[in-house]
């Protein structure tokens, strides 16, 4: 008997993120878990209410996708086709995630950079554009998940109860 994961909720004040099971199952089934694995990657579509999208779907990645260890670069095409057929099924696209070959994974500045040019060039109204990270271990400490509003901004979501501690920051190193 299969065990269901719950939705997954993340707080960003002004937006709540809810990704239901079955998206998250498709990202996580593509974690670089061996030194030879690719990234992989693809694109997020949810139903909209207010202040609340629910992430339905997550699709990729696509055989004309170009993936290598530590890049992967998507058939931009390909996923224009996905947003119309599933703009068409009632569903908005809301982001993009992909993998990282490292445990607490954190976004590369090209990783940053090619968000924001998604929230600069495409035709929308949301407040902003999801990007999800998915890392080698389990949520939540395994997932990075931001919003990148128009004004080059990056928003984390809220944790409470000191949840901040499931996500491992990065420490100088001094040496003595």
């Amino acid at each position: 008997m299969e065990i269901l994961m719950p939705p997954k909720l993340y707080d960003f004040g002004h937006l709540s993120v809810e990704i239901l099971p079955g998206a998250m199952e498709t990202m996580l089934q593509h974690r670089q878990r061996r030194f030879y694995s690719r990234e992989s990657g693809g694109q997020m579509f949810a139903k909209l209410a207010p202040n609340h999208w629910r992430i339905e779907v997550a699709t990729g990645p696509r055989t004309s996708d170009r993936r290598g260890r530590f890049h992967f670069w998507p058939d931009r095409r390909a996923e224009q086709d996905e947003i119309n057929k599933f703009y068409e099924q009632g569903l908005e696209f809301v982001g993009d995630w992909h993998t990282h070959p490292e445990d607490f994974p954190r976004p590369s500045r090209n990783d940053i950079e090619s968000v924001n040019n998604i929230v600069r060039e495409s035709v929308h109204t949301l407040p902003g554009i999801l990007m999800c990270i998915i890392g080698r271990k389990d949520p939540p400490d395994g997932l990075w998940l931001s919003l990148h509003n128009s004004g080059g901004g990056m928003f984390e979501p809220h944790v409470e109860n000191g949840a901040a501690a499931n996500r491992r920051q990065r420490k100088k190193v001094i040496w003595i």
